[in-house]
């Protein structure tokens, strides 16, 4: 008589942690789609950045070339990486050589080749400003997912390799 109580108690326990496991699971689930999309709308974002490089070399006079080759490496390399970390470094990268470049315009072009990049360089500020707004957006989803996997049950989930945490920007 007392053999089925136990039975029942412990198949209500293994459902219990069942259930509990499975709501991790779910949350963290959750968690990883929403960092996800945040992750491609940031990349959507750096490629228009990237878009509108070729405009910028077009209308920079020849005589500033090193500075373009360097800034056409930083875009090359931006373009073909893959992970978090590569990606944020790249786009430093890039960033970088940008700068450098409109520093040089700014000492060394005309005033006609002032005018016509500053549409240019006005649209890549703000398409700058919108980056890190995503970017602020994908570290806050990717510190978020990270935060559940160190609770609970979600701790068993990485254990057994099912999740596991993820890089910021």
């Amino acid at each position: 008589m007392m053999f089925p109580v136990i039975v029942i108690i412990l198949a209500m326990i293994l459902a219990g942690g069942v259930m509990w496991v499975g709501q991790a699971y779910r949350m963290i689930t959750f968690a990883r789609i929403q960092r996800d999309e945040a992750w491609l709308e940031l990349r959507t974002a750096l490629q228009e950045c990237r878009d509108m490089i070729p405009y910028i070399v077009a209308a920079v006079p020849a005589n500033i070339s090193p500075a373009l080759d360097v800034l056409g490496n930083a875009c090359d390399l931006a373009a073909n990486v893959e992970g978090v970390r590569e990606c944020s470094q790249a786009e430093s990268r890039l960033k970088a050589a940008i700068g450098r470049l409109f520093e040089q315009l700014d000492t060394e072009a005309s005033l006609e080749t002032l005018d016509m990049i500053s549409p240019l360089r006005d649209r890549l500020k703000d398409q700058a400003m919108r980056v890190e707004v995503l970017k602020e957006a994908y570290n806050r989803m990717a510190s978020v997912y990270n935060a559940l996997l160190k609770k609970g049950a979600a701790r068993i989930l990485v254990s057994v390799g099912m999740a596991r945490p993820v890089e910021l920007f």
